[in-house]
């Protein structure tokens, strides 16, 4: 009896799938890229719920014959490959065969394609295993493809989903890649019947990165432009003065596929050594041409890395491009940043590019300035100069009840005993001496707790309390944070947020939170905005993201004196919450240091 068997198509198909299908964003990206390589001109993205429900992608490209639709399906069936040679010059995205092979094989799939101008169409559904017969459909030139019910037969993978807010950030995020690279092609986005993206064919690439990344950000940009050994990359980057603090607004292509190669990263990073402060990270919008026989792309399952025969010549002029672009400015724009000239070029630079008002009655808060102020603010931070104003302890606009004041008496007469002792240590740390030793409780860590549990309390029925503004603020937004204000707007206004679209990529700020001191003219809004989009609070929801990222940004911060009724406001709010133990981040709010441990460290127990 034998043992090694020969796997069945329905087993290799789903293995397959299982390699190139690993997400929603995953199937927009294999149906966009066979929509490119059909020499599409406008094509269209809707989704429904995050993708898992529908995906749906139309293009105007060649289409399909009815022949072509019945083949299009099955494994390894390609119109890109003839013969072994054909893979050493790769110029297509799509080459392999099996993407929509694999699609099928975890979805309910159809595809709606034509090859003519009659106006006749070919329709062929997929429902997992079962093709069904090819019929004849209505279709102008170009193709459908709709994917339902994504994962539906492998409900495992369908668990290693994240939240519905992150798959939607990583469709969009697939999305731009594609808007960014390809200036001529007209693309439209619509996810649960929201437009979110609509761009028209950009006369240049400079106007079509502008219009993903921001005109104002693009005003701050330096163009790189550099050829040698039959190489070349050109692009954008930012000035050492227009920084983030992270990565994800680096984008890399490589023969106008986008990439994710470590070397590539390095590479950026080393051109701007010595130029910017430790962990600020340039804009940059980079694309290398190499000779199709020099470059491998199939060397990833979902051909995100790429593999370059002149790998450190490649590399090398990656890093003597964006050199030499940003040296093509004056030194002032480009300056070396020393200990010593940090703080009074970030002031400098303020004061001379403020934003003036927004047609006499609303204040500007452009990209530029918002990159500017965030630069500056890195620049003269320190403990002794805290960057926001104290706010109020509370959010709460009413008075305790008398069950809360009651749990506050109890947890206060067991924990601190008669009269507990309140001091200040580092303008950070609240150390409280009870019966049993000390108490520490990290401010900051504190108030965000106690904010993010009363938030989360009035979002679930109490009317929002909001203060209107003498004079409106004007947001400027990139296009995924005007993704993430589509999502939002209504969580926003329960928080007590007055916004309302200002046509574009703008927003216009009425109203914030009452209590709520330390927005900044409209700051805080756009740090919840990153916050979000770099996922950096955990939630199985964008409410419950918005809301940690809500009370990270309104808590005190490290670095702020406070009163010693400020202290005892603090620590009774904090254990009136359920959970007084943890932040919405997982940090501790609460050591705890008994009289024994103390007694231990002078060999007293």
């Amino acid at each position: 009896m034998t043992v090694i068997k020969t796997l069945s198509d329905e087993v290799t198909r789903r293995i397959a799938a299982g390699e190139v299908v690993e997400r929603p964003s995953s199937v927009v990206k294999e149906l966009v890229e066979n929509a490119v390589d059909a020499q599409a001109h406008c094509i269209s993205i809707r989704t429904v719920g995050a993708g898992e429900s529908v995906i749906e992608v139309s293009d105007d490209g060649c289409g399909m014959s009815s022949d072509d639709v019945l083949l299009a399906p099955k494994n390894f069936a390609t119109s890109k490959i003839r013969e072994p040679r054909d893979l050493e010059h790769i110029s297509t995205y799509g080459f392999r065969g099996e993407a929509l092979a694999s699609i099928s094989a975890v979805s309910r799939f159809e595809i709606v394609s034509s090859d003519n101008e009659s106006g006749e169409g070919w329709r062929l559904a997929v429902d997992g295993k079962t093709m069904n017969a090819n019929e004849p459909a209505p279709r102008e030139r170009g193709t459908t493809i709709s994917v339902r019910d994504l994962f539906f037969n492998t409900p495992a993978r369908k668990r290693f989903l994240k939240s519905p807010a992150t798959e939607r950030k990583r469709i969009l995020e697939t999305i731009l890649s594609f808007a960014l690279i390809l200036p001529d092609t007209e693309i439209h986005y619509v996810d649960d019947g929201r437009h979110i993206l609509d761009l028209l064919p950009a006369p240049t690439w400079r106007d079509r990165v502008a219009a993903v990344l921001g005109a104002d950000a693009m005003r701050h940009m330096s163009e790189v432009d550099l050829s040698a050994a039959g190489m070349r990359v050109r692009g954008f980057t930012s000035l050492p003065t227009h920084t983030r603090g992270n990565r994800n607004h680096q984008f890399f292509f490589v023969n106008r596929r986008a990439v994710r190669e470590k070397t590539l990263v390095h590479s950026l990073q080393d051109a701007y050594r010595n130029v910017i402060p430790y962990k600020r990270f340039p804009v940059s919008v980079l694309a290398l041409e190499v000779p199709a026989e020099d470059v491998d792309v199939n060397v990833h399952p979902a051909k995100l890395e790429v593999r370059v025969r002149n790998e450190r010549q490649l590399f090398s002029l990656l890093r003597h491009a964006v050199k030499g672009a940003l040296s093509a400015h004056s030194e002032s724009s480009v300056a070396v940043y020393t200990s010593e000239s940090r703080a009074m070029a970030a002031t400098q630079e303020a004061q001379a590019n403020a934003p003036e008002p927004f047609e006499g009655s609303a204040n500007v808060i452009s990209l530029e300035g918002r990159v500017r102020d965030t630069y500056a603010d890195y620049l003269n931070r320190s403990p002794d100069s805290p960057l926001h104003p104290n706010p109020e302890l509370s959010l709460q606009s009413a008075e305790p009840t008398a069950e809360t004041r009651a749990a506050v008496e109890s947890l206060r007469g067991g924990l601190f005993g008669d009269e507990g002792l309140f001091w200040q240590f580092d303008q950070s740390y609240i150390f409280i001496q009870v019966r049993s030793g000390l108490v520490v409780i990290d401010q900051h860590a504190a108030h965000e707790r106690i904010i993010f549990d009363t938030t989360l309390r009035q979002l679930e029925g109490r009317t929002p309390v909001s203060q209107q503004i003498l004079f409106r603020i004007h947001l400027e937004l990139s296009m995924r944070e005007l993704a993430i204000f589509r999502q939002s707007q209504e969580l926003f206004e329960q928080l007590g947020f007055t916004l309302e679209p200002f046509g574009g990529k703008s927003i216009l700020v009425r109203g914030y939170p009452q209590g709520l001191k330390n927005w900044e003219e409209g700051k805080l809004l756009l740090q919840i905005f990153d916050d979000i989009l770099e996922e950096r609070f955990p939630g199985d929801s964008l409410r419950e993201q918005l809301v940690a990222s809500f009370a990270c940004r309104s808590a005190i911060k490290a670095g702020k004196k406070l009163s010693l009724e400020e202290m005892r406001l603090l620590a009774d709010q904090l254990f009136a919450v359920d959970n007084p133990y943890s932040c919405p981040h997982g940090r501790p709010t609460i050591k705890r240091l008994t009289v024994e441990e103390i007694g231990r460290w002078f060999d007293r127990r």
